[in-house]
């Protein structure tokens, strides 16, 4: 295994790439959003972590003291394919079949073509995220 160092504390990274975080490290990052208010975004890209590995300890750090840690609304949300329909592409041209995917949040379906590239749903779910 080879390491590094962040904030003074040996980060182990195993031989496939995985790094193990030490408690002290662990601790210091939930100090630092909860004293210092610093954001879990803004610590993992400080110390090279992904945002949910830092907000997985600061939930487990806030339950560890007691606090009671929930998620608010539904914590899934349900998708369904639907079979191929006939999708209007130009009135001049007739019809195409194309699937769809139906993503359904509380009372709002948003409907994708599965062909939506991944590029075009993450700018989707990027905007989407604006709008909170």
């Amino acid at each position: 295994m080879s390491g590094s160092a962040v904030w003074g504390f040996e980060i182990e990274t195993t031989p496939s790439g995985r790094k193990i975080w030490p408690n002290d490290l662990k601790y210091e990052a939930t100090r630092r959003i909860r004293e210092d208010g610093a954001s879990p975004g803004s610590i993992a890209a400080e110390i090279g972590a992904h945002e949910c590995l830092v907000r997985k300890w600061w939930v487990a750090d806030r339950r560890q003291r007691g606090e009671v840690v929930s998620v608010e609304g539904p914590a899934f949300a349900e998708v369904a394919l639907s079979e191929a329909r006939p999708v209007q592409s130009n009135p001049n041209q007739g019809t195409i079949a194309e699937s769809t995917a139906r993503i359904l949040v509380d009372q709002v379906a948003i409907e994708l073509p599965l062909s939506v590239t991944e590029h075009d749903l993450r700018k989707f779910i990027d905007a989407v995220r604006g709008v909170r």
